[in-house]
């Protein structure tokens, strides 16, 4: 049977396809679909600097839940392609009983090989085919390889052994290393932190553990990087007050004789008595469901008539910044993102040798909200002086934009 010119145009066109398809393979690790508003800012931003700077490569997502963070970033990027290689990896070594090959004083030893080679994980085969043929392997940013999660150690460990082996570039960005590793882990990461091409930190303390390796750089949070942020202007007070409270990593947390959730929805609740803000002036939001709605259900009548923003709707309509409310936040990122467009606000730290090295680092360079530590901190007068100056934002931003660029340079020629 004859096949007609454009039968054979078109043939010729999906084999070019396949032939070019994984030439610019671009490998993402990072904790996007949990979900967590923060994280998926993070994976987002990534993902739309790709698409504009390098919009023919395929770009491999390896996050814990793929198919959620397909559903909230595919539109980020066409060429996006979602899967869980490394991280189902990781949880085989952190949770099997029954294979002797994996060390449990040492599952990242495993992982490493793994991820490396053919054959030692076959069910992931598909998966470690795409890995091994990337370019560019990169950790993005967040504060999740440290001592709160130990296990993670064993992401840094696949990529820079996947790096020795193929010779892929490994980088890392907007990386919160606090509260530091302990023993073997934190020699394995320091070892392996060695291998990257670039390996980039967000805060002073992480820099300091990092500062006698000299591939380390020092750029500040991911989320710097997102189209979301928004410029601040000045604008008056509406007496309203956005909350976001964690009921997660809050066991640190004392108030009185309360601990936990408990004692955190004690203190917002002082607060707002203290500031005279009746509940329907307040908007409760979500950025991580569930976890960010357990505070606000102990504050019970408190908040009577508040707005809730469920996770969904923050996700897709943004954070409700840049319109004058005042905020209680827990969380990193509202921090960063609220005070970016000069909302006024208290970060409330619930675990401190996390929580106050991350919020340390956005008062560090510019953020003018109070932070709030320790069982017996005062209450806060109401915080009038705004966010981040104009001028304080746009050094941020520069500051990343020119570490995206020096990764990802655009119209690349590709050998």
């Amino acid at each position: 049977m004859s096949t007609s010119p454009a039968a054979g145009v078109s043939s010729l066109r999906r084999k070019a396809r396949r032939a070019f398809e994984f030439h610019d393979l671009i490998y993402l690790v990072g904790p996007a679909g949990a979900p967590n508003y923060g994280d998926e800012v993070i994976t987002e931003a990534w993902l739309r600097y790709l698409a504009r700077h390098r919009p023919l490569a395929t770009v491999v997502v390896d996050s814990g839940r793929p198919s959620s963070a397909n559903l909230l970033l595919r539109q980020a990027n066409p060429r996006a392609i979602f899967v869980n290689t490394l991280w189902e990896l990781m949880l085989h070594a952190e949770t099997t009983t029954t294979n002797p090959d994996v060390d449990p004083e040492r599952p990242w030893e495993w992982v490493a090989d793994a991820a490396s080679r053919f054959g030692v994980a076959p069910a992931e085969g598909s998966g470690i085919e795409l890995l091994l043929r990337a370019k560019t392997i990169h950790l993005v940013g967040g504060g999740y390889v440290n001592r709160v999660w130990p296990h993670h150690v064993a992401l840094v460990a696949a990529i820079a052994q996947v790096s020795r082996v193929t010779g892929a570039r490994a980088v890392a960005t907007g990386q919160g290393l606090m509260p530091p590793l302990d023993g073997a882990g934190q020699e394995r990461l320091l070892a392996d932190i060695a291998q990257f091409d670039v390996f980039d930190v967000r805060d002073r303390p992480s820099r300091e553990l990092v500062a006698q390796i000299g591939s380390h750089t020092f750029h500040g949070d991911d989320a710097w990087l997102s189209p979301r942020l928004k410029h601040p202007v000045p604008r008056m007070q509406t007496g309203e007050v956005v909350l976001c409270a964690q009921s997660d990593l809050t066991e640190d947390f004392q108030r009185g004789e309360a601990t936990g959730a408990e004692a955190l929805a004690g203190l917002l609740t002082e607060i707002l008595d203290a500031w005279k803000v009746p509940g329907d002036k307040v908007t409760v939001v979500e950025a991580m469901p569930g976890r960010d709605m357990a505070v606000p259900v102990l504050m019970g009548d408190r908040l009577a008539g508040a707005r809730t923003v469920p996770f969904l709707d923050l996700w897709r309509d943004g954070l409700p910044t840049g319109r004058g409310g005042t905020w209680l936040s827990t969380r990193f990122h509202p921090h960063l993102l609220a005070a970016a467009a000069g909302d006024s606000g208290v970060a409330i730290v619930p675990k401190p040798d996390y929580y106050g090295t991350k919020h340390a680092s956005l008062t560090g360079i510019g953020s003018r909200w109070t932070v709030l530590s320790g069982p017996d901190a005062p209450l806060p007068d109401w915080p009038s002086s705004g966010g981040y100056s104009p001028g304080d934002v746009d050094a941020a931003v520069a500051d990343k934009r020119a570490l995206a660029r020096e990764l990802y340079p655009s119209g690349v020629r590709l050998r």
